[in-house]
C-alpha cells in the first residue's frame, strides 16, 4: 500500500445570531461585508469549493473542489448558515461528499460534528447524548447517508464521551497526539509521551462489551505548520514536509486544522492544498483517501488509553490543563494583558448550570404531562430543527403527544425550543477567549436570557434572579464593564425583539421601500391580511393587519399597525394586538378621514387614540434592515439631487477642462458634482442590466459616459457600478455557456459580443471586476468541451484562463 495521506479540515463558525429574531446582525469587524460568516466565506468556504490551480504563465489553469479531495466536518450551524445564505457553496459541499463516497470505496469525505460545538466532557449524560444525536441527525439530513466519523468539539473528549460514541454507532474520532496516555502491548499498558501518528489505534468501551472505536492521533508538527507556521505558502515545501513525516509504503500521514486555516487565515491557502493534493502529493507516491477507506485496509491493531488531563475531566487539542479553558482559570489565553485573569470563566458556567437544571425540571414535568418520555422527544427534535418545513403535528403524533389540539402543540413546540437554547448557551467560544465581556461570551449570555424570556412565557418559575447573583461573581477584566450580570442586562436590552416590534418593523418596510422583502422577519412568518395607504398634507400612512407566527411553535399573534411617513427620516409606527375585524375597520376609516382633512395634529391624535400608545420610531427597525430603509428614504431626494447634479456638470464641464487643459488640480467641489451626474447617467444607460441583454443603444450611450468621465478626469467606478458590471458579465456569460448565439430582439448582441462590451466598459471606467464566478462559468463550459464561438480564445485571455482550455473545446466559425 502506498503512504496514505489524509488532510482534515474542521469547518466551523459560532452561533451568531440575535436569539429573539434569528438573524445575524451586522458586524463591524467583518467590513466590507456584512458579519464574518459572510467574509470567511468569501475568503475560505468558497474558496475551497473552487480552487484555482495556475499555468506557468499565471493562467488558471483548472478549477477544483478541495472538499472532494479532503477529509472535513462542517459544524450544523455554519452548515444552516451556508444552506440559507449560500446555496451554491452549500451543494458544492454536498456534491463532493457524493462523489468522494464513490471514488473512496463507499466511504465520504465529511464527518459529523456534535451539534452545538460544546464541551462535551463538561456536559451530563443526557445533554452529551443529545449533542452526538442531533449532531447525527443533522448530517445524515444534509449528506443522505450515516456518518462513521464525528468530529468532538476541540477535540474534547474522556472515556465517557468515546463510549458514547462507540454507543451511537461511530467507526471512529479524531484526537491530538497529546490526547494518548497509554498503549497496550500484548497485556501490559506503556505510557506514551508521543504516540506514532502513523497508524489508527483501537479504544474499549469501558462495559466490557468489546465494543471499540478507531482513534486516529494527528500529525502534530505537520498540522502546527500548517496553521501557524506559513506551511501553505508553497505546495511543494507542504508535500515535503509530508514526506518528512511519512512511515513509507503502509503508513499514514494525516494534518488536521481549522478548515479556515485554508484561505482566511493564511490568503490563498486553498490554493496551496488543491495543488498538493491533485497533483504534487500523487505525483510523489502519496495516496490520497478518507479516514473511512483507510481503515478497510490499516485496521487497529493496539490497544489506546486516553488522558484526562490534570483534573480528571478530559482533555482537548486547544487547552494544556485539559479542558480547563472552558471552567476554571487555568491560564490559557490571558489576551497577553498583565494583571488578566480568566476567574471569570468559573461563575459563568455555574450561572448556564443553574439555568439549564431549572430548565430541565421544567421541561421534564411540563413535557411529561404531555408526553411519555420528553427526553427521547427532545433527542429526536433534531428532525424539526434540520428541516423546518417538516411536518411539525406528524412529529408530535409519532412521539404520542395530541398535536391535533393546537395548544399542546404549541405547548410541547415551545418547550422543545427551550430546551434548544440551554443547548446553545454552552457553545465553546464563551469561554475560549480572554474575557467575558468579549463578543462570544456576550453572545452565550444572549442565549441564557432567550431561555429565561422563554420560561416566563411558559409559566415556569423565574430563574433570572439566583442566575445573576451567580452570575455577578463573573468579574471582567475591563473594570468599567462591571461582571457577567452587567453584560447580561445591557446584552439582553439591546437584543430583545419583541412581536409588536417586530410588526412594527414590517409595517414600515412595507410601507417605505420593498414589501416583498418582508414575508419572513427572523423566526417569524409574516402574513399580511389588510393594508391601505392614505395621504394628506406631508404625511403618508400605512395601515395594515399583520400576523406573525413562530416558524418553531407555530404560535401566531395578530396586530393592527399604523405607519407613518412624514418626509425624510420621519417615520414612525403605531402597533396593537388586532381588535377584531369591526373595530379595526372603525379604527382605520376614522384615522384616514383624519388623515385626508390635513390636519397632521388631528391625525397624529386620532391615531394615537384607536391604535397607541405603544410607538415605534426608525431605530427599531431590524438592524439588518436598516441600511435597505435608509436607501428607500433617500430614494424620493435622489431625484430632485440629481437633476442639480446634472445642472451643475453641464454648467461646469467647460470649467474643468480648462482647469485640466492648463494643468490645473480640479477642485473638489466640481469634480465631486461631476463624477456624481456621470455615475446617475451610466446607472441610467445600463439600467435594465443585468437581467435584460445588452444592446448596442445602451452600450454606446455607457461608452459615452466612460469617454466623458476620461477625458474630464473623473471616476465613476463605484461599488454598484462594478455589481452591476460583474452581475452583467456573468448573465451574458451564463448565456454563452447555455448555447445562446443571439437574442430575437432588434438590436441585442451576442452573449460573447456582450461580455467583450463589459470588459471595455470596465477598462474605461478603471473598474476591476472581481471574475472568480465568470471564470467559473466559462470553465465549466470548456471542460465540457461545450462549443464555443470563434471569440474564446479572446475570452479566455480577458478571464485569465488558460489557453490550453480554450484551445481544446470544439470550436466553430
Amino acid at each position: 500500500m502506498k503512504p496514505a495521506l489524509i488532510i482534515h479540515g474542521h469547518f466551523y463558525q459560532p452561533p451568531r445570531e440575535n436569539p429573539w429574531t434569528g438573524m445575524v446582525d451586522r458586524e463591524p469587524g467583518a467590513a466590507p461585508f456584512h458579519d464574518w460568516n459572510a467574509r470567511i466565506h468569501h475568503e475560505c468556504y468558497r474558496p475551497n469549493g473552487h480552487a484555482r490551480i495556475y499555468d506557468d504563465a499565471g493562467a488558471v489553469l483548472a478549477i477544483v473542489n478541495n472538499y472532494r479531495r479532503m477529509s472535513f466536518n462542517v459544524g450544523p450551524t455554519l452548515a444552516s448558515w451556508l444552506e440559507e445564505h449560500e446555496p451554491p457553496t452549500y451543494r458544492r459541499i454536498l456534491d463532493a461528499d457524493r462523489a468522494s463516497v464513490a471514488e473512496h470505496g463507499g466511504h465520504g469525505n465529511a464527518l459529523a460534528q456534535a451539534y452545538n460545538h460544546a464541551i462535551l466532557p463538561l456536559m451530563n449524560d443526557r445533554d452529551l447524548r443529545t449533542q452526538l444525536r442531533w449532531g447525527h441527525a443533522d448530517f445524515k439530513h444534509r449528506f443522505g447517508r450515516d456518518a462513521e466519523g464525528m468530529w468532538l468539539p476541540e477535540t474534547a473528549c474522556d472515556r465517557r464521551t468515546l463510549a458514547a460514541l462507540i454507543d451511537e454507532g461511530m467507526r471512529f474520532a479524531i484526537l491530538a497526539p497529546g490526547q494518548a496516555a497509554r498503549v497496550k502491548d500484548g497485556d501490559r499498558w506503556r505510557d506514551v509521551h508521543a504516540i506514532d501518528p502513523r497508524r489508527p489505534y483501537r479504544f474499549m468501551h469501558p462495559d466490557g462489551s468489546g465494543r471499540s472505536l478507531a482513534l486516529f492521533f494527528y500529525d502534530g508538527a505537520v498540522s502546527l505548520a500548517i496553521a501557524f507556521e506559513g506551511l501553505l505558502t508553497s505546495s511543494r515545501a507542504f508535500v515535503d514536509r509530508l514526506e518528512r513525516a511519512s512511515g513509507g509504503p503502509g503508513t499514514l500521514v494525516h494534518a488536521v486544522t481549522d478548515g479556515e486555516s485554508y484561505g482566511h487565515h493564511h490568503r490563498h491557502g486553498e490554493r496551496c492544498l488543491a495543488y498538493a493534493l491533485t497533483t504534487e502529493a500523487p505525483r510523489r507516491g502519496f495516496w490520497v483517501t478518507n479516514y473511512g477507506e483507510l481503515l478497510d485496509h490499516l485496521p487497529p491493531r493496539e490497544e489506546v488509553d486516553i488522558a484526562l488531563g490534570p483534573d480528571g475531566r478530559g482533555s482537548s487539542w486547544s487547552c494544556a490543563h485539559g479542558v480547563g479553558r472552558w471552567y476554571r482559570d487555568c491560564g490559557c489565553h490571558t489576551g497577553g494583558k498583565h494583571g488578566w485573569n480568566q476567574r471569570w470563566r468559573t461563575p459563568l458556567r455555574l450561572a448556564l448550570d443553574l439555568l439549564r437544571d431549572e430548565a430541565a425540571r421544567f421541561y421534564e414535568d411540563a413535557g411529561g404531562a404531555l408526553c411519555a418520555d420528553p427526553w427521547a422527544l427532545r433527542d429526536e427534535y433534531a428532525a424539526l430543527l434540520c428541516d423546518r418545513r417538516a411536518d411539525r403535528a406528524a412529529f408530535l403524533d409519532r412521539h404520542g403527544v395530541s398535536a391535533h389540539v393546537e395548544e399542546t402543540r404549541t405547548r410541547a413546540l415551545a418547550l422543545l425550543e427551550q430546551q434548544r437554547s440551554a443547548m446553545t448557551m454552552y457553545t465553546s467560544c464563551g469561554w475560549f477567549f480572554s474575557d467575558v465581556a468579549g463578543l462570544e461570551a456576550v453572545q452565550v449570555l444572549r442565549y441564557a436570557g432567550r431561555l429565561v424570556d422563554q420560561l416566563r412565557a411558559s409559566g415556569a418559575p423565574d430563574p433570572e434572579p439566583r442566575f445573576l447573583e451567580v452570575l455577578a461573581e463573573a468579574q471582567s477584566n475591563h473594570a468599567e464593564r462591571g461582571s457577567g450580570a452587567d453584560l447580561y442586562r445591557e446584552a439582553v436590552r439591546g437584543s430583545r425583539t419583541t412581536p409588536a416590534r417586530l410588526a412594527a418593523h414590517v409595517s414600515m418596510r412595507r410601507f417605505v421601500g420593498d414589501g416583498d422583502a418582508t414575508a419572513r422577519a427572523g423566526h417569524q412568518r409574516v402574513a399580511v391580511e389588510s393594508e391601505r395607504a392614505e395621504e394628506g398634507g406631508r404625511m403618508r400612512l400605512g395601515l395594515s393587519k399583520l400576523v406573525l407566527t413562530d416558524e418553531a411553535t407555530g404560535e401566531a399573534a395578530s396586530f393592527a399597525c399604523c405607519a407613518m411617513h412624514f418626509g425624510g427620516i420621519d417615520l414612525h409606527c403605531l402597533v396593537k394586538p388586532y381588535p377584531g375585524a369591526a373595530a379595526f375597520d372603525a379604527a382605520s376609516e376614522r384615522i384616514a378621514t383624519a388623515v385626508r382633512s390635513g390636519s397632521l395634529l388631528t391625525a397624529l391624535r386620532v391615531a394615537q387614540e384607536e391604535l397607541g400608545p405603544d410607538a415605534f420610531g426608525i431605530e427599531h427597525v431590524l438592524p439588518n434592515e436598516r441600511e435597505a430603509l435608509s436607501n428607500a428614504l433617500f430614494a424620493e431626494l435622489r431625484e430632485s439631487y440629481g437633476a442639480h447634479f446634472e445642472a451643475m456638470l453641464r454648467d461646469s464641464q467647460a470649467t474643468i477642462a480648462s482647469f485640466r487643459e492648463a494643468g490645473l488640480p480640479v477642485p473638489p467641489e466640481l469634480r465631486a458634482a461631476a463624477e456624481l451626474a456621470l455615475a446617475r447617467r451610466f446607472d441610467e444607460a445600463l439600467s435594465a442590466l443585468p437581467g435584460a441583454e445588452l444592446d448596442d443603444t445602451s452600450y454606446r450611450a455607457a461608452l459615452s459616459v466612460a469617454e466623458l468621465a476620461r477625458a474630464l478626469g473623473c471616476k465613476v467606478s463605484t461599488d454598484e457600478t462594478r455589481r452591476k458590471l460583474e452581475a452583467t458579465l456573468l448573465h451574458q456569460l451564463r448565456r454563452l455557456a447555455a448555447g445562446e448565439e443571439r437574442s430575437e430582439r432588434t438590436g441585442a448582441v451576442s452573449p460573447l459580443r456582450a461580455a467583450l462590451a463589459v470588459f471595455e466598459l470596465a477598462s474605461r471606467l478603471g473598474v476591476e471586476l472581481e471574475l472568480e464566478r465568470a471564470q467559473e462559468v466559462v470553465y465549466e463550459a470548456l471542460v465540457e468541451r461545450a462549443t464555443v464561438d470563434d471569440g474564446a480564445l479572446q475570452l479566455a485571455d480577458a478571464l485569465n484562463l488558460s489557453r490550453e482550455l480554450a484551445q481544446a473545446a470544439p470550436r466553430r466559425g
